[in-house]
């Protein structure tokens, strides 16, 4: 019975293997601190970084509508809000570089800058 591979031929594709990944390893490893930055009235009010946070906080915002927002280890989001429509509660949690959530009636917008170095930030959102 003729055999499909040699044992070189088995080194040769375990040896690009291992080249491959140690290629890609970089990318996964290297971070940069993952900030939040809370903007009111076109104002920043306040900068987070959110890789050192060490338990889950709230920040009440109060303008002519509260809002609430959680900050968490990694994450950040509105969890509660006197808008009419609750579309920045409806964002969910921010994790990655570029998300943005806004609570325009409250006049209140949170960007996420900063994370993985490779990470592509998105060319456009939307709802």
């Amino acid at each position: 019975m003729k055999r499909l591979f040699k044992k070189a031929d088995l080194l040769l594709i375990l040896f690009f293997c291992v080249v491959c990944a140690l290629l890609f390893l970089p990318r996964f490893t290297a971070r940069e601190s993952l900030n939040a930055v809370v903007w009111k009235n076109g104002t920043e009010i306040h900068r987070i970084d959110l890789s050192k946070v060490e338990g889950a906080y709230t920040i009440k915002l109060d303008s002519s509508l509260t809002s609430v927002i959680r900050v968490k280890k990694g994450a950040i989001g509105y969890i509660e809000s006197d808008c009419p429509d609750k579309l920045c509660v409806n964002a969910g949690m921010l994790t990655r570089r570029g998300q943005t959530a806004a609570c325009l009636p409250a006049k209140t917008v949170i960007t996420l800058t900063g994370g993985a170095k490779g990470e592509k930030e998105p060319d456009v959102i939307t709802y």
